[in-house]
C-alpha cells in the first residue's frame, strides 16, 4: 500500500469513527443516561474518541491545506519562469 493510499484510508477511519461516535452520543438523552448499561455510562469515553477523531481529521485537513498552498505557490512560479524565458525568447529573436 502506498503512503497515499495509508492516508487515504486513515483519514477515513477517522471520518468513520467521528461520525459514529457522534451518532451514538445523539442517541444518548434526560430519558436514558442514567440507564446502568448502554453507552450512556461511558459518554466521557465516547466524547473523547470523538474529539481525538475530529483532531486526526483536522491535522490531516491542514496538512492536505499546506500541501495544495504549497503546490499553488510552486505552479505559479514555473509558470512566471516559463513566461519570463518565453518574453526574453521573442524579444531577443525580434531584436
Amino acid at each position: 500500500m502506498s503512503e497515499t493510499e495509508q492516508a487515504i484510508q486513515e483519514f477515513t477511519y477517522a471520518l468513520w469513527k467521528l461520525y459514529s461516535r457522534i451518532n451514538t452520543l445523539s442517541s444518548i438523552d434526560a430519558e436514558n443516561i442514567l440507564f446502568p448499561s448502554g453507552p450512556q455510562t461511558r459518554y466521557h469515553e465516547i466524547l473523547e474518541e470523538a474529539y481525538a477523531a475530529l483532531s486526526k481529521v483536522e491535522t490531516e485537513v491542514d496538512a492536505l491545506r499546506s500541501e495544495l498552498e504549497y503546490q499553488h505557490k510552486r505552479l505559479d512560479e514555473a509558470r512566471d519562469v516559463a513566461l519570463e524565458r518565453k518574453t526574453k525568447e521573442r524579444h531577443h529573436e525580434s531584436g
